[in-house]
């Protein structure tokens, strides 16, 4: 059985959000061997619900940009292109590659195999609750996989146990000459990536969320899952009650509300208070003081804010809500029990940008915020209804 996984917020590779305007950006999406226009790409603004596909002509024409951003161009059958944006205008054409076809190994040996690491992909990418069992990834035959293993051997002292070991069929294994000995790979990983747009449904929230997903990594030793890519989200129609509800459930609480709430100096008023922890010389018990986390932070007019100086520095993150986990006020948090996280800086700068997104892997959450897998993500451009 696998460890309970923590997860490192890095889903946002290249993500920019800064100065906000009602920009239109428009260009023609053309093949490098034909120059013929390619229908059917997604473009999109790295992170938000900006972006829409192609049509016959390869055009697209993208209505209310927040400039700097970053612009992702794929196709499955095409290498992904990011082309950084600081003014809105007309692109022209842009080429793409034709992708070179890739085989990964768990693919190729055997379709059981794949199903079960297909299923232990989903579990830690979507998670297992309520949420994350009504969600679905609808084009999983984009997605490859792979493992890394440590060998262990096994001595065979009879012949019931070498039926026994025959019959696991295990993907990596091998026998000596005369089968006195099994040797056979231990995964100590999963590893995956998409050949293109990976499609998940996420009905609870009212999005259908695409992702070119570059890295995944989960490690069975430290119990971290962390990914890094591109996305965006489409509203599959106008949201239900119950679907507005879900995303304000989604955000308050979460790394963006937190993240939103650091870079404003609204941390308290947000619900939020921090402290900073510390162990006594034995390593044992645990000390911990309230500390104000802005003041590490620096902020540049590009919209990339820095937490710099915290390095192997842990910090525990109390959020004070009530029932519809909705912010407390100071004066109530006495009397409430507040939802804890954890995040230890595993860097002297740790990247936040505009909007509420981590944009590294230097920050590692665990507890309530470590815990929200992909079916709990909200656009960069999210808004609420409140606000």
């Amino acid at each position: 059985m696998l460890k309970p996984h923590l997860t490192i917020l890095a889903l946002c590779l290249f993500l920019c959000t800064c100065v906000s305007a009602q920009n239109i950006l428009t260009g023609r999406i053309l093949d490098s061997l034909t120059s013929e226009p390619i229908p059917f790409a997604t473009v999109y603004l790295d992170g938000t619900s900006i972006g829409e596909t192609t049509g016959d002509d390869g055009t697209f024409s993208l209505k209310g940009m927040r400039l700097p951003a970053t612009l992702v161009v794929s196709h499955l059958a095409y290498q992904t292109e990011y082309i950084e944006l600081v003014k809105a205008s007309s692109l022209g054409d842009i080429i793409l590659s034709p992708r070179e076809a890739t085989i990964y190994g768990v693919e190729i040996r055997d379709q059981n195999l794949r199903g079960k690491t297909l299923a232990e992909f989903t579990r830690l990418l979507l998670g297992q609750d309520e949420w994350a069992v009504g969600s679905s990834i609808r084009n999983d035959e984009v997605l490859g996989f792979d493992r890394d293993y440590t060998e262990k051997t096994i001595q065979v002292r009879n012949d019931n146990m070498r039926q026994r070991l025959e019959k696991m069929n295990r993907s990596v294994s091998r026998w000596n000459k005369d089968k006195s000995e099994y040797t056979y790979g231990k995964p100590t990983n999963l590893k995956a990536k998409s050949r293109g747009i990976l499609k998940v449904h996420l009905p609870h929230l009212g999005y259908s969320l695409r992702m070119d997903l570059n890295t995944f990594l989960s490690d069975y030793k430290t119990g971290y899952t962390s990914y890094l890519g591109t996305y965006f989200f489409e509203e599959d129609t106008k949201p239900t009650v119950g679907q507005r509800r879900n995303r304000e459930r989604a955000y308050y609480g979460s790394g963006m509300h937190f993240a939103r709430a650091l870079l404003s100096g609204t941390l308290e008023e947000n619900g939020f208070q921090v402290f900073t922890i510390s162990k006594d010389e034995q390593g044992k018990r645990e000390n911990v003081a309230e500390v104000d986390l802005g003041a590490s932070l620096v902020k540049s007019g590009n919209g990339t804010n820095t937490l710099v100086g915290l390095e192997g520095r842990e910090f525990a993150i109390l959020y004070y809500a009530d029932g519809r986990s909705h912010p407390l006020p100071k004066n109530k948090w006495r009397r409430n029990k507040p939802i804890q996280s954890r995040v230890l800086a595993q860097s002297n700068k740790c990247v936040i940008y505009k909007g509420g997104i981590f944009g590294d892997t230097n920050l590692v959450f665990n507890g309530n915020i470590g815990s929200r897998s992909l079916a709990w993500a909200l656009p960069v451009d999210f808004v609420l209804e409140t606000e």
